[in-house]
């Protein structure tokens, strides 16, 4: 047990001596501050601290929303610190979400009719339309009832000759003298 434990404590020396000397090369390895391209700093929208496993080990989940235009670089990935506890970046997993572009369409229909009544012009006219714009949206148009008007195309006029008699049953031809 003892071979062990000296085993241990020569191997953590030796792993304590060399990491000054890789921290002291590191900034040998990196670019010039000049020359590193310049990257954005983004900020979560969602930060989530739950346990799990058996040991109820605490994690954070941090959601960045990102553009299609944003590059993820921007994204810190250092280790932090939080209420005097080490956290350390896990995974990072990307996830697209389509969104759906919506834009009110309203579209007008005359329909010529013999009547001003309103419940036989609304059953002439179809509950849904299927459309499509020329900017490439589509879709169903449903009727909306309350904005029917009826108008009145012009007027018409008709003549009609008559010819009237008329008859008295009490005067006959034959009194006529």
């Amino acid at each position: 047990m003892k071979r062990i434990f000296t085993a241990m404590c020569a191997l953590a020396l030796l792993l304590a001596s060399c990491t000054p000397a890789l921290a002291a090369e590191l900034p040998k390895l990196s670019a010039p501050p000049s020359q590193e391209p310049e990257r954005s700093c983004y900020y979560p929208v969602k930060v989530e601290e739950y346990t799990t496993g058996p040991l109820d080990e605490l994690r954070i989940d941090k959601v960045y929303q990102l553009s299609l235009g944003d590059d993820p670089s921007g994204i810190p990935t250092e280790d932090f610190t939080r209420n005097g506890r080490l956290y350390y970046l896990l995974d990072m997993v990307r996830k697209d979400e389509v969104g759906v572009d919506t834009q009110t369409h309203t579209e007008t229909v005359t329909l010529a009719s013999d009547t001003d009544m309103m419940d036989a012009i609304l059953q002439r006219l179809d509950a849904e339309m299927e459309f499509t714009t020329e900017d490439g949206y589509t879709g169903v148009l449903r009727l909306d009832h309350t904005s029917v008007q009826v108008t009145t195309d012009g007027y018409a006029s008709k003549t009609t000759s008559l010819s009237a008699t008329r008859t008295y049953p009490n005067l006959s031809e034959v009194n006529h003298s």
